[in-house]
């Protein structure tokens, strides 16, 4: 039997943005929200990891009210119970506020073996928080991980390095970090959908967590996000007159000349 606690974030879903070319800025108006691509494949880890070796899986996630509808679907996943940390004091805060709020939730939730994270979220992938989150409790982490078996109160992983795979053991509790490769997130059923609707859901906010709402969100955070731009992608439009043999030779040159290729 496994006690995990798996993290995902409710994000605005990339393929919903619009880019407003007049101020180089991106639409969020109108746009869809979701799970983080990456934090379905931590919740589908959790949910194996408890197929097979048995235990209870519960899901984490720090969002407005609207990240309900992402809590839902990660139980209709597999997730046993959901915890949502809404509160407008927890809004706006960088990853280490984050991490720290994360803390003091699974410090309440109390019992735990492994806690799964992805390596980092579709918005921002500051690939901080999981890191940070061991560091706030405590435990040993692994990072970028591509796959987890579970022996006892050990676990063998592999980690997905620059020039290979590197596999570690390592001694519970610990926090796991997955990379996007570890697996295929599931697509849950229309029961599954329905029964996720049984399932608890607990919200909790500042106060429940013993958090001064000072230190947390925009006010305690020490990075500000001051703007978000779209890069700009103008193109030179150079024409190459003449016939094909010379407008070669003459894209040849611009190209090296402009570091293309060399």
């Amino acid at each position: 039997m496994v006690e995990i606690i798996v993290c995902f974030k409710h994000v605005v879903d990339e393929s919903e943005l619009k880019v407003d070319r007049a101020n180089n800025k991106i639409n969020f108006e109108g746009a869809k929200t979701k799970i983080s691509d990456d934090d379905k494949n931590a919740i589908e880890e959790a949910v194996r990891l408890k197929e097979k070796n048995g235990g209870t899986v519960i899901g984490l996630c720090l969002g407005k009210a609207d990240a309900r509808k992402s809590v839902k679907e990660a139980l209709a996943m597999g997730c046993d119970k959901a915890r949502l940390l809404s509160d407008p004091a927890f809004q706006d805060g960088d990853a280490i506020r984050t991490a720290y709020v994360l803390s003091q939730a699974i410090k309440r939730i109390g019992k735990y073996d492994i806690i799964i994270t992805a390596t980092g979220t579709t918005d921002v992938y500051s690939g901080i928080v999981g890191p940070a989150l061991a560091e706030f409790l405590e435990i040993p982490q692994a990072t970028f991980v591509s796959k987890v078996a579970l022996a006892g109160d050990k676990v063998t992983l592999d980690r997905l390095m620059e020039e290979g795979v590197e596999t570690v053991e390592c001694d519970l509790p610990l926090l796991i970090a997955v990379a996007r490769e570890i697996n295929q997130p599931r697509f849950p059923t229309l029961i599954q959908i329905m029964s996720a609707g049984k399932k608890e859901v607990v919200e909790w906010k500042a106060s429940d967590l013993g958090i001064e709402a000072s230190t947390v969100g925009k006010n305690g955070s020490l990075v500000q996000v001051t703007s978000t731009q779209v890069p700009k992608s103008a193109r030179k439009k150079i024409l190459f007159e003449g016939s094909a043999s010379e407008s070669s030779e003459r894209l040849a040159d611009a190209l090296l000349k402009e570091g293309v290729v060399n």
